[in-house]
């Protein structure tokens, strides 16, 4: 995953250049759309399960599939980061931590849980997030039921807008270029722009990203 950080003097180049992608958000959060009742995790992440069926060989992807897809991830991501899943109060203990009770329909357990990462991210992204990157565990399973800890942090200040587009690098390989407006202390100027490319791949049968954060 690279990144740089333009000056002013590039930003009227780099947004023109961002022009062909639809926005990735508007530097506010994206919330995850919950899943419906009555589908699987899977199915809630894709509409159709596009992102999650295994398929015999890359195929060609639209700008709209891959921010789709893009989309999704994010929704995801934050599921660790800035909105965990809804909770019903109920609570247990492990490791020293208090946990909640996961009441998110789709999400019942570590499984459905790991469907979804899967949907959108490779194995190795999926088992970081579920290990907890060397922090503490965000989510297990006790007695067949899913739980959350901790709350979700606030959105990184300094940062306005957000935009995405697409770029093949390979038959196999795409990357969703991602910039973000950095703001001056007034909160409105924009002094440049952070960005950075996310690998969308084709592993395993799968398109999923290899590399992700969240932006704000």
């Amino acid at each position: 995953m690279g990144k740089k950080i333009c000056l002013l003097l590039c930003l009227a180049l780099l947004l023109t250049g961002c022009a062909g992608g639809e926005p990735a958000g508007n530097g506010s959060p994206a919330e995850p759309a919950p899943p419906g009742a009555g589908t699987t995790a899977a199915e809630t992440q894709g509409g159709d399960m596009s992102a999650a069926r295994v398929e015999a060989a890359a195929r060609p992807l639209t700008e709209e599939e891959i921010l789709a897809a893009y989309d999704r991830a994010v929704g995801i991501y934050s599921w660790f980061e800035l909105s965990p899943l809804e909770d019903n109060g109920e609570t247990a203990s492990a490791d020293g931590a208090v946990y909640r009770r996961v009441e998110h329909p789709g999400v019942e357990d570590l499984d459905d849980l790991r469907a979804c990462l899967r949907s959108v991210f490779s194995e190795e992204v999926t088992e970081r997030l579920l290990s907890g990157d060397g922090t503490a565990i965000r989510y297990r399973e006790m007695d067949g039921a899913l739980y959350v800890t901790g709350r979700g942090r606030s959105p990184e200040s300094g940062k306005g807008g957000v935009s995405a587009q697409t770029e093949q690098r390979a038959e196999d390989v795409y990357s969703v270029n991602v910039a973000v407006e950095l703001l001056d202390e007034d909160g409105a100027t924009v002094s440049g722009l952070e960005c950075w490319a996310f690998p969308y791949a084709f592993v395993n049968g799968r398109w999923v990203f290899t590399d992700f954060r969240l932006m704000y």
